[in-house]
């Protein structure tokens, strides 16, 4: 494990806080609300439900869309750097690369959260998430990918020991909390003498809160501490140098 502490390049791809609501609050309102950002957020799109299925007979196969309506809308900011969905369920915020700090996606979220509360009066916040996907490119070769991973792939011995690509995902509770985090470890594919290895930490609760109440802030905390809890128990001290 490495020790904690703040990164100055953090290997991070997409940051994202994300807030579910019940229920379900007016889309019209999240469309007058994506047109009241237009200056900061100059490109929408509209959000739709769109359920698939498909139906196999003797000689056929058969697929059909149905679309089940507008969910909300989804706002790009000007310079790139942010994308807002506000959804009939909720709101999430994903800051793009390359990363600021928490202190300033806290900040954006709280000022999107706060306009999402006026526009659309939901009661009640019903999941709450930090989610950061980390793609450490690592030079090749590696001959051990322990020199990285706190836990890394392994391969039988009596097998040839050169991996070009992995998967490993686990479900981590935390029973004081009550929360949860999802770590997913993946390598993407040797890219140009690098190998990216992917750390997506998505660290969440689904306890119900009153959507105006400054918990929903205390337990995004909480989530977050978890969340730099895992990355760094994670990952060795070699690593978190490269990121210094």
């Amino acid at each position: 494990m490495a020790r904690q502490r703040h990164l100055d390049h953090a290997p991070i791809r997409e940051a994202i806080i994300d807030f579910r609501v019940s229920p379900n609050v007016e889309v019209s309102a999240l469309r007058r609300l994506g047109e009241r950002l237009k200056a900061d957020f100059p490109v929408a799109n509209e959000l739709r439900m769109r359920t698939f299925g498909f139906e196999v007979t003797e000689n056929q196969f058969r697929t059909s869309t149905v679309d089940q309506g507008a969910m909300g809308v989804r706002l790009v900011s000007k310079d790139n750097l942010h994308v807002v969905q506000f959804k009939a369920d909720g709101l999430t915020l994903s800051r793009l690369a390359p990363y600021d700090s928490w202190e300033a996606m806290n900040a954006k979220a709280r000022e999107l959260w706060k306009l999402y509360l006026e526009a659309s009066k939901p009661e009640r916040v019903t999941r709450l998430a930090t989610r950061y996907i980390n793609v450490m490119e690592l030079a090749l070769p590696i001959p051990d990918f322990r020199d990285f991973l706190v836990c890394p792939p392994e391969v039988p011995p009596a097998l040839p020991q050169e991996i070009s690509s992995f998967f490993f995902r686990i479900v981590i509770p935390e029973r004081e909390s009550q929360s949860a985090a999802i770590l997913t470890q993946a390598l993407e594919g040797v890219i140009e003498g690098t190998a990216p290895v992917v750390l997506d930490i998505d660290a969440f609760n689904d306890e119900d809160l009153p959507a105006a109440s400054e918990d929903v802030w205390e337990t995004l905390e909480v989530l977050r501490e978890f969340k730099n809890r895992i990355f760094f128990e994670s990952i060795t001290e070699k690593t978190a140098e490269l990121f210094e």
